[in-house]
């Protein structure tokens, strides 16, 4: 039977207005629902602050956001107070946020605090969107925005000292899952799986590097980790073959551990809890986001290590991230990125 709720109309034509806000007259109790849901929109989607205004506006710009250009002066106010730069050589205007995952935004940054609260709490994008009284597609459009601000979070990550380093796997989709001849599912480490590099070290740093393969061999392995380890460190892993190549050309000392042997231990007396703890959250973040686009895999994974990276507390990070975000150059459309036609 179809199901034919629909989320839409449950909440009205809009999150902000509820369908009977147009009727003339109607019952008090109907009005009790309109103000309180208006109450709670507007607690929700606040008007950019004078605090906000000011961290934007201490932001020093430079050059041009649109061409590059040294040749801009600060020559007036937007209407929200925020600087606005024209530049003598392209004739455009702009300001701090241009050329950020903020450009265009249409409600203040500081929405992005919750969002990102539950974002680290490993809360869905449908139960973030539903306490933010936002649109499901603004919380995924937002989670592309982190994507693109992540991107290149790992990539000078050098992990020293003792090193925990496994892999571990995600499940292709159904509908790209290949079968046995006899209709059965392969089983184990096979094509169906998607290998993930992971590692971390004593002093908080996390690596998860999708290999693009579903079982590792000495290329990938290579590859995922080899620029990523200090010469000489302490490799501590199990008995995966293509593990030796980093030990061979990084000159690494190693303890190895037979794989059957450890599913005997308990979790204090496994020598590689700590990976396997890592390797648990990364489940359990992934298991919210069950739907999720593997073709983003790599997004995710660096989503992930931001999360266990240090800062541990969410304050924190949240800080770290905003900073990021306001100091690195990424633009995201939203009809780029979330139109159907799209190609990505």
């Amino acid at each position: 039977m179809k199901n034919n709720f629909d989320e839409a109309s449950a909440w009205g034509d809009s999150l902000k207005y509820l369908r009977w806000d147009s009727f003339e007259e109607d019952s008090l109790s109907r009005q009790m629902i309109s103000v309180t849901v208006h109450e709670w929109y507007e607690a929700k989607h606040r008007s950019m602050s004078l605090d906000e205004v000011k961290l934007i506006n201490s932001i020093e710009v430079t050059s041009c956001r649109c061409c590059g250009s040294v040749k801009i002066i600060s020559y007036c106010k937007y209407r929200n107070g925020i600087k606005r730069y024209f530049c003598n050589d392209c004739h455009s205007s702009c300001s701090a946020l241009t050329g950020t995952i903020f450009e265009d935004r249409k409600i203040p940054i500081s929405e992005w605090v919750e969002y990102l609260v539950h974002l680290f709490e490993f809360h869905s994008i449908t139960t973030s969107a539903r306490d933010n009284r936002n649109a499901y597609s603004t919380g995924k459009f937002w989670l592309l925005k982190v994507f693109a601000v992540l991107q290149d979070f790992q990539k000078d990550i050098i992990l020293e000292g003792k090193i925990y380093l496994d892999e571990t796997f995600f499940s292709v989709i159904k509908s790209k899952k290949e079968l046995k001849e006899n209709g059965n599912e392969y089983r184990g480490i096979s094509r169906n799986k998607l290998c993930v590099g992971t590692a971390c070290d004593e002093a908080g740093h996390v690596l998860l590097i999708a290999e693009n393969t579903s079982k590792p061999s000495m290329k990938s392995t290579w590859n995922t980790f080899g620029s990523h380890i200090k010469p000489g460190s302490h490799l501590i892993h199990d008995s995966e073959k293509s593990h030796s190549i980093l030990i061979e050309k990084l000159n690494l000392t190693h303890e190895q551990y037979d794989s059957l042997e450890l599913k005997r231990l308990a979790d204090d007396d496994n020598p590689l809890e700590p990976i396997n703890s890592l390797h648990a959250l990364a489940k359990r973040f992934m298991a919210a986001h069950g739907g999720f686009n593997r073709d983003n895999l790599q997004d995710w994974m660096n989503l992930i290590a931001f999360l266990l990276s240090a800062p541990r507390n969410r304050y924190e990070k949240i800080d770290l991230f905003i900073n990021m975000a306001l100091n690195s150059t990424h633009v995201v459309k939203y009809r780029d990125v979330m139109s159907k036609n799209s190609s990505k």
